[in-house]
Formats: structure tokens, sequence, C-alpha cells
């Protein structure tokens, strides 16, 4: 199943960072199993992990807590 994936060339466009700087953030986040790699025609692509977006879901929940209270995080 190769759907839901984004290639890294837009990913590189839409974070305005070096493909070394990019990679490297990408890298940490398989390693957490918050992103997977998924092979695809012309190279590779990735995408969220169930683990990523229940981190995302949480850290939603952080910066609502957080603004609630007037903290800046």
């Amino acid at each position: 199943m190769n759907e839901g994936f984004v290639r890294v060339s837009v990913l590189l466009r839409k974070a305005n960072l070096s493909y070394s700087r990019l990679m490297s953030f990408i890298n940490e986040l398989v390693d957490n199993g918050l992103l997977e790699e998924v092979s695809i025609e012309r190279g590779s692509g990735y995408r969220i992990t169930e683990r990523g977006i229940d981190f995302l879901e949480e850290f939603e929940r952080f910066e609502r807590f957080t603004k609630a209270y007037g903290l800046k995080v």
C-alpha cells in the first residue's frame, strides 16, 4: 500500500531546508517510529505512522493546555 505518502522533494520545498538538514529530521522521526519510509516507483517517500498521529494529537492537546494557562512553549 503506497498511499498517503509524500516525496522528499515536496518536503524540501515546503520546509525550506537543505537536503541534509531535512534528512536529519526525517531519520530521527523514522528512528522514533513517527514516520515510515515507503518504496515508490522512483525512489522513496514517507508517511506518518499510527504512533506519529498519536504524538501529534498529544502535542496539540499539550499546546491547548499551555495556551489555556498562558504558558509559552
